[in-house]
């Protein structure tokens, strides 16, 4: 279908926006091959282009990076292995089971104001400022969600600390655990070389992040969406509703049938392209109150207009729950002044969980 497709009559209500295809440049492609020569010139290099994109978008492609590909094919394969389990097995692993929001999401799940928890400040996670409580629109897509894998004698779970714990696991599916964990200690590897990215072109020592990211809250997400029949009704349905994602940074493989679109700074929709093997890497609210807005936490939206299924995997780089978020000092300066005080990464996280996703509730 058309990137370009006309605007077609809405009886009156506001007219869904429709995206076109980014133009070369738009979402940087950064090459990290030349990290492979360890020489401090190429690293700098690499780490002023991701600085750049990170402040003029919040959005760039990753080629040549370190994640093996036959790891990348296999995390899809478990992906479309799961999702292709009768519903009744899924919803053995249904999220609202878990107090620490791990295990399946089906379609069109409502959550419960009685679970609200948490706490954040100003300026973080505003498309839901003044919402009020309601089902989602129909959409097309669930997902799975895993995070580290955490025993009842791990130090956090027993102290009752919020978002530690297990994670649920079909019973019937040979090696999905094993390849999914697999996959999940490969990308907190890749999420710690794009910190010290970060870190570098922040002005920091390469390591900084890495003392934020000790017991780190990441989450790995499998995602399924199927088809609309039109686009209009892919549109009005919303197989993800714009939004801003909450952490540090995202990490994110999508196969080659698109649907991914951000919102660029002239308010455009723009369709991100598939590259084959490559990682998309957006700004979270975290990293972007850290740097005191340096950097860009762009509105994003999934629109499955294309016919096929289409299957992602994504891996949110939270840091621990027990960081307190304040603006850079590098961030900060006579021009820029500190945007706010500060922010608790776990209070904030949960805030937003317990509004999107159902959950067993806090621990009495």
């Amino acid at each position: 279908m058309s990137m370009h497709a006309s605007e077609p009559a809405t009886g009156g209500l506001a007219a869904p926006q429709f995206a076109r295809w980014a133009n070369a440049n738009e979402i940087p492609v950064i090459d990290f091959a030349p990290l492979k020569t360890g020489k401090e010139s190429a690293i700098e290099a690499v780490a002023k282009e991701v600085d750049a994109a990170c402040r003029e978008i919040g959005f760039l492609t990753v080629v040549n990076h370190p994640v093996p590909v036959p790891m990348i094919r296999d995390v899809f394969a478990q992906a479309k292995r799961f999702f292709a389990l009768p519903e009744a097995e899924k919803m053995k692993l249904w999220m609202g089971n878990s107090r620490n929001f791990r295990g399946f999401l089906p379609m069109d799940q409502p959550v419960d104001q009685r679970n609200f928890a948490g706490a954040a400040v100003a300026g973080f996670q505003q498309h839901l400022a003044g919402e009020k409580l309601k089902a989602r629109k129909p959409n097309r897509n669930e997902a799975f969600q895993i995070a580290s894998e955490l025993g009842p004698d791990d130090p956090a779970v027993k102290a009752g600390t919020p978002l530690y714990g297990a994670n649920q696991w079909p019973e019937n599916l040979p090696g999905f655990k094993d390849s999914v964990l697999g996959y999940y200690e490969t990308m907190t590897g890749f999420a710690a070389l794009l910190a010290s990215l970060f870190a570098r072109g922040l002005g920091l020592q390469p390591d900084y992040f890495a003392q934020f990211y000790r017991k780190p809250l990441i989450q790995l997400r499998l995602l399924h969406y199927l088809p609309h029949e039109a686009e209009l009704a892919a549109l009005e349905g919303g197989d993800s509703r714009a939004h801003c994602d909450a952490g540090g940074f995202t990490m994110l493989q999508q196969d080659d049938v698109g649907g991914l679109e951000i919102k660029n700074r002239a308010g455009e929709w723009i369709v991100v392209p598939p590259v084959e093997n490559s990682f998309i890497i957006n700004i979270g609210d975290s990293m972007k109150m850290w740097t005191n807005h340096r950097y860009a936490s762009t509105l994003h939206r999934v629109v499955n207009r294309y016919g096929r299924e289409r299957f992602s995997v994504g891996v949110f780089a939270n840091p621990d729950y027990e960081t307190v978020i304040r603006p850079l000092p590098t961030c900060v300066d006579a021009e820029n002044p500190p945007r706010f005080d500060e922010m608790k990464s776990g209070e904030a996280l949960l805030y937003l969980y317990s509004r999107v996703w159902p959950s067993a509730g806090p621990r009495n």
